[in-house]
């Protein structure tokens, strides 16, 4: 579910989703395979620079709701267990000593906005749209909301977190979630000149160093914000309304709070 590609002189190494008819969503065997690449590239004294991206249309739709929907009936433990794996992931990307991009090339939703959030940098094309719209489904941002605390103003993240809306990448990069937005035929040329960048004119030491001092300094890291991050994912997947909302998106119905609310106040369509 992970195809890997190395530069041709193997320092800089893309590392492509590769779930297209998915679109790259994320379960718990994609997120495992990840989390053990990131840390394979990351104790790789050879490679520079790490390039993460989509195969297809899609960067990545988020959580598998498939997937989660059948952890519905998993135990506890197994809930908890399966937070910890994305938990584990994504601070191993913050913490990796290897410069990391994100090259979005299309939607980055949930989840997949949270990979985007930690990488170091972030290139994506116009089109593509990000957002966090747990609660739209009854779920709650748990863990995407300790990194994202690492990089927006507070009303920002409120904003995008509590309305669950999407925004166009020129909005993304206004609020600093991402680096820059670029039309489709650039964004190979663009993060290829980053990537030299990194690898030709800077110590890797160095970058190893700075990102663990950065690493230490982040208090969005801090082991008691993911643990409580960690629990309130885990135990939000067995709320009444994330099991009512995971159910009417994969039924491709509304969920029951917005058929709710239209048979108060009319269907607005």
């Amino acid at each position: 579910m992970v195809s890997i590609e190395h530069s041709r002189d193997g320092r800089i190494v893309t590392v492509t989703l590769n779930r297209p008819e998915k679109r790259n969503a994320l379960d718990r065997s994609l997120v495992l395979e990840l989390d053990r690449v990131f840390r394979a590239l990351g104790s790789d004294d050879f490679v520079r620079v790490i390039v993460l991206t989509g195969a297809g249309p899609t960067f990545s739709a988020g959580a598998d709701l498939e997937a989660l929907a059948a952890l519905a009936d998993a135990s506890d433990d197994d809930n908890l267990e399966d937070s910890r794996a994305l938990s584990r992931l994504f601070q191993t990307m913050r913490l990796s000593p290897k410069v990391i991009i994100a090259r979005v090339n299309g939607h980055a939703i949930a989840g997949g906005s949270g990979l985007v959030a930690a990488c170091d940098m972030a290139v994506a094309v116009r089109r593509a749209r990000f957002g966090f719209t747990e609660v739209g489904i009854g779920f709650v941002p748990a863990l995407v909301s300790v990194l994202l605390q690492l990089r927006l103003k507070e009303s920002h993240l409120r904003d995008l977190l509590l309305t669950g809306r999407l925004i166009e990448a020129e909005e993304a990069v206004s609020m600093g979630l991402i680096s820059k937005a670029v039309e489709e035929e650039q964004i190979d040329g663009v993060i290829r000149e980053m990537a030299e960048s990194v690898a030709r004119n800077t110590s890797s030491e160095a970058v190893a160093r700075t990102k663990a001092l950065l690493g230490a300094m982040s208090t969005g890291l801090r082991v008691p914000d993911m643990e409580l991050a960690e629990r309130a994912n885990a135990d939000a997947r067995r709320s009444a309304d994330c099991l009512a909302g995971v159910r009417a998106f994969l039924s491709k119905d509304q969920a029951p709070w917005v058929r709710s609310w239209d048979a108060e106040n009319g269907d607005p369509a």
